[in-house]
């Protein structure tokens, strides 16, 4: 490839293969010791996210005819729609740690 047509417009498997045997590693991805770091404080935090949903849906669940008396239809739907999206969440968050 030269400097004035820098990208194909088509690469064989081949050619792909040959380029990708070529490439230099790049420093960024080799050196992961922060990033093992900042995956260690994602997980607490993904743990942490996981109990305190529990607790609210539980909290939902219990107060559930407590919630509805003084508020009018739509904060009801907007309650129901966060119980809703935390369950999701939840289910979203045990997905992925299987």
């Amino acid at each position: 490839m030269d400097a004035t047509n820098s990208v194909p417009h088509a690469i064989s498997h081949r050619q792909l293969i040959t380029l990708l045997q070529a490439a230099v590693p790049d420093a960024s991805m080799v050196e992961c010791g922060g990033e093992e770091d900042r995956s260690d404080e994602l997980e607490e935090l993904l743990r942490s996210y996981g109990l305190v949903s529990e607790r609210l849906l539980q909290a939902l669940q219990q107060r559930n005819g407590a919630l509805a008396k003084g508020r009018s239809p739509r904060q009801l739907m907007a309650i129901g729609a966060l119980q809703a999206h935390v369950a999701m969440a939840l289910q979203a968050l045990t997905a992925s740690q299987n």
